[in-house]
């Protein structure tokens, strides 16, 4: 499941990354995909997790490293889906992250005995006060951060959304679960069946939750892609139809798209106050206020002069 995810954030670091380069509003997305891939290569799906520990001054450090960058993916990731919708980012907030940082880095210099590098790192020291500090405060905040992006995207209907609620659901189930094991871990010595067996429950949910965040990510961004080309094509069909009656046309500067096509629409709603319109010009404005209503709402003059004339009459 850690290749999977793995393999997902790569795809997603890749596709994102002429956008993130474009689009300001696009590197909240790039910096959650970029720090989330971090934090799986980190487990050592492409290098072997001693070889990277020992580049990193060993004594399981790459442990931590891999909390930290996923702390810090999941927190990104929280502010881009909020803002998927156009809500800006309070660079305000970034103070957070440091001080969710630090406060599971204090305890996990406190575990005795973490000099011997191991893939069971957490389940090898689940008896020490120490490691149950730093690995439930870490859990913690993964939940903290996923239930908070639950918040903010509350109520919003595009598609995409589904795959991130069900993805968040899934790293709050695995991160409450990995918070039992590790507290059974330490009031009850030793590793009996059944403990381990919450244990193991860990791995599936968590990078699971990944899987589904990136893929609604994904899908939003080849959803915006296609947006921005049926824009480009109305854009440049509702210029032609306002030029071919006699309009002129002025470029705004940094025009938004959609207040472009809006413009555009209503300057040839306005034609169709005194000139009929032909029937490609109808089916135009026709497609034209189906994308707005998606978007904005759009003005009725546009939906009815959209309407087939027998229609609108009746």
């Amino acid at each position: 499941m850690e290749t999977v995810a793995f393999l997902a954030l790569l795809a997603l670091t890749l596709l994102r990354l002429p956008s993130a380069i474009r689009e300001p509003s696009s590197r909240l997305t790039w910096f959650a995909t970029i720090t989330g891939l971090g934090a799986i290569f980190m487990v050592g799906v492409v290098v072997p997790l001693p070889v990277l520990d020992e580049w990193i001054g060993g004594s399981n450090v790459v442990n931590l490293a891999q909390n930290l960058l996923a702390t810090t993916a999941f927190w990104f990731v929280m502010q881009a889906s909020r803002t998927l919708d156009g809500t800006r980012f309070h660079r305000k907030s970034l103070w957070e992250l440091p001080a969710m940082l630090v406060s599971f880095t204090i305890p996990f210099f406190l575990i005795a005995e973490r000099d011997k590098t191991s893939n069971d790192f957490v389940k090898e020291n689940a008896d020490q006060a120490g490691l149950w500090a730093y690995a439930c405060i870490y859990m913690a905040w993964v939940i903290v951060i996923m239930v908070r992006m639950l918040i903010g995207i509350r109520g919003r209907e595009p598609r995409p959304y589904i795959l991130i609620r069900v993805g968040a659901g899934a790293i709050i189930l695995a991160s409450l679960l990995e918070i039992v094991y590790l507290t059974l871990r330490l009031v009850q010595p030793g590793r009996s069946t059944l403990v381990e067996l919450v244990g193991d429950m860990f791995v599936i949910p968590f990078y699971g939750g990944v899987v589904l965040i990136c893929a609604g990510i994904i899908v939003f961004a080849i959803v915006r892609a296609s947006r921005r080309s049926m824009h480009a094509t109305l854009r440049r069909l509702l210029k032609r139809a306002n030029v071919g009656r006699g309009m002129t046309l002025a470029d705004i500067p940094d025009e938004d798209p959609v207040h472009e096509a809006y413009r555009l629409a209503v300057r040839l709603t306005d034609i169709a106050n005194s000139q009929p319109l032909t029937k490609s010009e109808r089916v135009l404005l026709r497609a034209t206020a189906e994308l707005l209503d998606r978007q904005m709402r759009a003005p009725s003059v546009v939906r009815m002069s959209s309407a087939d004339p027998k229609v609108a009459v009746a």
